[in-house]
């Protein structure tokens, strides 16, 4: 059965020392003395909650023992209405003669029986005889048996009535009789009992002692031998000299594992002792102490009345008494945050949410900003008022603005619970969702089946149907996501859908009705970020790279904020210059966009651009870098989260690796299962190209073919046949070079090259080498010179590398060991720069660069002192293009071609064309 009150361990663990506490002392002792020469005398010892009034009355008590006899007693909250209570522990307190006991038990029956027909808690009636109160006095006296007698009582507020109605009798006669009254009471905001007390003060012998706090020395006292002395300062401020509280931090320090400097270790056991300190006193002490805890420090007093409806006199001398008692500062703030958090855990969870409840009512009335009304209703978990939704999506928005992304999820996520409009509610759980996804797209996921169901409710239409179709796609829902695309409605979306779709899920591009020309749409519309990204990717994968898809991507980069509506169409926009290869726009973007989700604390965004970012590497021969990105890619988002789309970052680092040559690293990624709809997605397309160079690297010929040539079928039904998204062509050519199949390889290429359009492209560079491969080796030189042009001026190192490595190989075969040699120790410098370990050994010992080539590859500065036209024409040379050669590449004479290389041989310190630094060309790779 519930007991009516809680109970509450007031023990302490272990006795304190006594400190300075001798001039209190004394004044105690001057009454034993008084009462020794028959004058006696009345002592109110009054101090904070846990200050040492009780030690100090035990140790009063012990040396009184000797001189005389003393009887203790002390009050108790839950027995302040037990009438004679304290009388009876008095008697009990010491050995009453069996005579007298009769006497005693008798007297206090009588006068138990009288105080019940009277209100236990007035002090304006007689609550017991005068015969009963003269019995009893009469019988303390005789148990003195002539000895002086000393009455202490502690906790004086709990005390019931009869048993003050007793002691004023005594008191009033301690004049004429050898009786002293000790009595302590704790500080409290309103003084218990004023009638009695107003009596007790009028007493001409009545002496009151005031315990204070420690001192700072006296705080170092009781530190010797424990802990450091030198955090005494630290121990005082915390505790403000409360000895319980001081005693606490002792027991923290010792027990901690580490310590800070200079201050004490703050634990549990302090935070328990706070809650013991406010439970020994008041209750409208713990009452403000909570409210305190709740509302946060430079709360006005008047705030503190209203929260918890008490006079706001009380709650100011509450303050002092909580400020006297060392829990809070003379400012009325915690000392510590230890102390917050034990008086809020203390709380019942029911308590709490009221508290936090009504605080939030009082700021919301007072006009307080929405942040600071919004972190109470969360806190609460509730918010039913007519204003909780409006406040809390204000709260919400200043959040974002602020990027606290977090609070703005708390406040969204409440209000959902709250809201009962339907497509207010499905528009706010779409905007959460959007929250959710930027922290962890998988939590983002759990609102999946509520949007769907709000879409066919009719309660979700626009920007945010549109947003539940990618996050359903995402997922793999395929099905669920062709549902939602038919109950789309609104051209403008309509619009926008379907040419996303047409670039990343083709499958279901004919799940929307057929799209109105991009012209017949409304301005705004075409000013949608959305649509231009959308509109520049699918161009660029159905059309090629054409100026205006390029020039909306750009225009998409540089004008569009990162946030939850406008990260896909970021995305989109740089793989549209990605698959443009104008890796040269795309990286500097994507570095801009990746540093600033990183700032913002977005691994929900920081994943995508990662994964983009490693792309962009993978593309540019940087193998170290595109590992590195694709890792951190897939750290910070799980497989789960990353749905569909891991097929990018798992492909990237699938490559890399691969042509590492870390290729048991690659056998471990294909552990890593992939969503079945993947290879409905041009995700998918990705991943199956990466799989087909591990096949490729690990001779398995056959699964490599087939990959590349499914790749191909996929591409070719989906109309997204672009060799700059997947070279399946070349791919598929390799595999058949490797299987003697010199036709069907040079149809590919061919093929590819057809589809290319005019000028230089790293695509360009990558079918000419293979072309180089199908033709008869007199035409292989000179064309694998352009695809070394080109890729160098695309800036791809790993394909560099591999056409430098075919155009020496092609020179020895046509008996030039010079410029084998030449071609040889450049492709070996950039392949090394790319850590591309697999075509290392392709080369023998005597090709590899002597010490004093690795040195003038190292010479940066001699490289860069340079002009730009030296450096073009120095890089061609170094690849073995004749001066005629170099002149047609660079639209210049052969006379300037000659100057430029006289100059150059002058500045880089050589003599002829074979000791062009290898540098040369890693230095144009990097600046194109």
């Amino acid at each position: 059965m519930a007991l009516p009150f809680e109970l509450v361990d007031l023990t302490d663990t272990s006795p304190l020392e006594l400190v300075e506490r001798d001039a209190e002392l004394n004044h105690l002792d001057c009454l034993v003395r008084d009462c020794a020469d028959g004058r006696g005398g009345v002592v109110l010892v009054a101090g904070g909650v846990a200050t040492g009034k009780t030690e100090l009355l035990y140790a009063f008590a012990e040396r009184a023992a000797e001189r005389a006899v003393v009887l203790t007693a002390t009050g108790s909250r839950v027995e302040r209405t037990l009438p004679l209570g304290v009388v009876s522990q008095l008697f009990h307190s010491v050995a009453v003669p069996a005579g007298v006991w009769e006497r005693v038990t008798g007297l206090l029956e009588e006068g138990m029986f009288t105080a019940a027909l009277s209100d236990p808690e007035s002090e304006t009636v007689e609550h017991v005889r005068a015969n009963v109160v003269n019995g009893l006095c009469s019988a303390l006296v005789e148990v003195a048996g002539g000895r002086p007698l000393v009455i202490v009582v502690d906790d004086l507020q709990y005390v019931d009535v009869p048993s003050l109605q007793l002691l004023l009798f005594l008191v009033r006669r301690v004049r004429t009789a050898r009786v002293g009254v000790v009595l302590a009471e704790g500080v409290g905001p309103v003084q218990a009992r004023p009638l009695f007390h107003g009596e007790l003060t009028r007493q001409a012998r009545f002496r009151r002692v005031q315990v204070a706090p420690l001192t700072e020395a006296g705080v170092e006292r009781l530190l010797s031998g424990r802990i450091d002395t030198g955090l005494a300062g630290a121990v005082h401020r915390i505790s403000g000299g409360n000895p319980l509280l001081v005693r606490a931090l002792v027991e923290d320090h010792e027990n901690a594992t580490t310590h800070p400097a200079g201050r004490p270790a703050v634990g549990k056991t302090f935070g328990r002792a706070v809650v013991s300190c406010l439970r020994r006193g008041d209750p409208v002490l713990l009452e403000v102490a909570r409210g305190l805890a709740v509302t946060g420090p430079d709360t006005p007093v008047t705030v503190l009345s209203q929260l918890l409806d008490v006079e706001t006199d009380t709650v100011a001398n509450a303050l002092e008494v909580l400020a006297w008692s060392g829990i809070l500062t003379a400012d009325g703030e915690f000392r510590h945050e230890q102390a917050v958090a034990a008086v809020v855990e203390d709380m019942p969870a029911r308590v709490l949410a009221d508290l936090h409840h009504r605080v939030a009512g009082l700021l919301h009335d007072r006009g307080e900003p929405a942040a600071a009304v919004a972190r109470h209703l969360v806190a609460a978990g509730r918010a039913d008022d007519p204003w909780g939704v409006q406040v809390l999506r204000e709260a919400a928005e200043q959040a974002l603005v602020a990027d606290q992304v977090q609070p703005a999820v708390d406040c969204l996520e409440l209000t959902t619970k709250v809201c009962a409009d339907g497509p207010q509610r499905a528009s706010i759980t779409t905007q959460l969702s959007g929250l959710e996804w930027r922290l962890n797209p998988a939590s983002g996921a759990r609102h999946l089946n509520r949007l769907t169901a709000a879409m066919r409710a009719g309660h979700l239409a626009g920007a945010d149907a549109s947003t539940l179709v990618r996050n359903l796609l995402w997922h793999g829902r395929m099905d669920d996501a062709g549902d939602m695309l038919e109950l789309l409605d609104g051209a403008e979306e309509q619009h926008i859908t379907a040419l996303w779709l047409s670039a990343s899920y083709p499958t279901l591009r004919n799940r929307v009705p057929p799209i109105e020309p991009h012209a017949q749409l409304a301005p705004a519309v075409c000013s949608d970020p959305r649509l231009q990204a959308a509109l520049a990717l699918t161009t660029v994968l159905t059309h090629g790279a054409t100026e205006e898809a390029i020039s909306g991507a750009e225009q998409v980069l540089q004008s569009t904020r990162l946030d939850a509506t406008t990260l896909e169409p970021l995305k989109c926009a740089l793989l549209a210059l990605i698959y443009a290869d104008r890796l040269d726009k795309a990286a500097p973007w994507c570095d801009l966009l990746l540093q600033e989700a990183a700032a913002r604390r977005a691994p929900g965004w920081q994943a995508p651009f990662a994964a983009i970012r490693a792309e962009i590497c993978i593309r540019q021969g940087d193998l170290p870098q595109a590992e590195r990105h694709a890792r951190a890619a897939l750290d910070h988002m799980s497989p789960q989260a990353w749905g569909v789309a891991i097929g990018v970052p798992l492909a990237t680092l699938l490559m890399a690796t691969t042509a590492m040559g870390k290729l048991e690293d690659t056998a471990a990624l294909f552990t890593q299962p992939v969503p079945p709809a993947m290879l409905q997605t041009r995700h998918g397309l990705h991943y199956l190209h990466a799989r087909g160079h591990y096949h490729l690297a690990t001779n398995r010929l056959h699964a490599a073919l087939g990959d590349f040539l499914y790749c191909g079928e996929l591409m070719r039904a989906w109309d997204l046949d672009l060799p700059a998204l997947v070279p399946w062509r070349t791919s598929a050519a390799e595999v058949y070079l490797r299987l003697g199949k010199r036709d069907q390889a040079r149809d590919l290429v061919e093929e590819q090259l057809g589809m290319l359009a005019a000028g230089p492209s790293r695509s360009r560079g990558i079918s000419l080498r293979l072309k180089a491969a199908t033709s008869e080796e007199p035409h292989r030189p000179a064309l694998l010179k352009d695809a070394v042009d080109q890729l160098q001026a695309a800036g791809d190192r790993l394909e560099l590398a591999r056409a430098l490595a075919d155009l020496s190989t092609v020179h020895q075969a046509l008996g030039e060991p010079s410029r084998a040699r030449m071609a040889a120790r450049r492709a070996w410098h950039v392949a090394k720069g790319c850590r591309a370990e697999t075509l290392l050994p392709n080369w023998n010992t005597e090709e590899l660069p002597t010490p004093v080539e690795q040195a003038e590859v190292a010479d940066a500065e001699a490289i860069t002192a340079l002009s730009e036209a030296e450096r073009r024409v120095a890089a061609l040379a170094a690849v073995g293009h004749t001066n005629r050669e170099i002149a047609g590449k660079l639209y210049i004479t052969v006379s300037t071609v000659e100057q430029h290389l006289t100059r150059v041989y002058r500045k880089l310190n050589v003599n002829r064309r074979k000791d062009l630094p290898a540098g040369l060309q890693l230095t144009i790779a990097n600046s194109a």
